[in-house]
């Protein structure tokens, strides 16, 4: 009792330790016990894989696989391009602006020489149709004054016995008389002026026409130079339409190009994948066969390294998981029986199976 209660926390402590090592011993898993080297055999995997008819097609299939992956790598982004199309309207638009241009300025020029002509010409002969039309208004103011001198003195040159109604006729008659004058001179003095004018245009025609032609086709060679610009530039615009078209093909070709690489890829990985299943399969069933045929009760292959070297992955650049060799002393070689049994099986019931 004393040595219990003194040392109860000690006690307790242990007995869980002991209880502890009790239930992890009881759960355990019982260590298998060595076979006898008797019922172990070992084969060469090279040998045996090599052996079966359809691992060369299936060599072919993984090398076809990995010239594909490296080939699809790099596929070209998917894109897709409007064809560009050269609008005639801007370039004429353009070429109608240069053109209205040329045209307008021009002209201003012209009308500009044309005014200053005609404004030297009528300083040149103004004195003259000034001096003329004078003349006319003289040939005319005699015989208007003396018709205005009789209607003032009307009374004066006739008597008492002449009525007022004659008088008034008298007044109506030279009136008459009077505005037929005035509008006769005013018709020549029009006339007058008319044919000034219709003189000096003539003059100004005549210093204006030779440069009239020299602009007209300095003008024309202008527009034609311009249009031909615009054609050029239309040309050029067309061109790069065009370079850009054959760019977006060739891409559009690459791209389906590399698409029908990436399935025949996919294809082929499927059946090298099926195919390499099939020849494990193969192996397994009949390794399964000869461990039984022999009493058996395990099959090793060695070496285990060289498994990823005669079957390459599905997936590139992927390396199996390295085991080491297996080496057995008193183990017994079935490679041989493996390989007649491989050389046994046909292409066609690796299929089927």
């Amino acid at each position: 009792m004393e040595l219990w209660k003194t040392r109860r926390r000690e006690i307790l402590a242990g007995g869980i330790v002991l209880l502890v090592i009790a239930v992890v011993c009881y759960f355990l898993p019982s260590r298998e016990q060595p076979r006898a080297a008797e019922d172990i055999a070992v084969m060469r995997i090279s040998e045996v894989l090599a052996a079966h008819p359809s691992y060369a097609r299936l060599m072919e299939l993984r090398a076809e696989e990995a010239t594909l992956a490296l080939a699809v790598r790099d596929v070209p982004e998917v894109f897709s391009l409007t064809p560009p199309a050269a609008d005639d309207a801007p370039f004429q638009d353009s070429v109608w602006q240069k053109n209205a241009q040329t045209v307008i300025g021009a002209r201003v020029e012209l009308e500009r020489e044309r005014k200053r002509l005609t404004e030297v010409y009528r300083k040149q002969t103004e004195d003259d149709y000034e001096r003329r039309k004078k003349q006319i208004d003289d040939e005319y103011q005699n015989a208007i004054t003396n018709i205005n001198l009789k209607i003032d003195n009307q009374r004066a040159m006739h008597g008492p016995r002449v009525s007022e109604d004659e008088l008034a006729q008298e007044r109506a008659g030279l009136e008459a008389q009077r505005e037929a004058l005035r509008q006769e001179r005013g018709a020549r003095q029009a006339e007058l002026y008319r044919t000034w004018q219709e003189e000096i245009r003539a003059r100004v025609a005549a210093r204006i026409e030779p440069q009239q032609a020299t602009w007209t086709a300095k003008a024309k060679a202008t527009i034609d130079a311009q249009k031909a610009e615009a054609d050029r530039q239309k040309a050029e615009a067309e061109e790069r339409n065009a370079a850009a078209m054959e760019r977006a093909a060739k891409a559009q070709d690459a791209h389906a190009a590399a698409a029908r690489r990436a399935a025949r890829l996919a294809q082929v990985r499927r059946d090298a994948d099926a195919l390499e299943e099939a020849i494990w399969r193969d192996v397994r069933s009949r390794a399964a066969k000869i461990a039984l045929m022999q009493h058996l009760s395990l099959i090793l292959t060695a070496p285990q390294a060289d498994d990823a070297a005669h079957l390459t992955p599905a997936r590139p650049f992927v390396q199996r998981r390295y085991m080491p060799p297996v080496t057995v002393d008193a183990a017994r070689d079935v490679t041989a029986d493996m390989v007649r049994e491989m050389q046994s099986i046909t292409a066609e019931q690796t299929t089927r199976e």
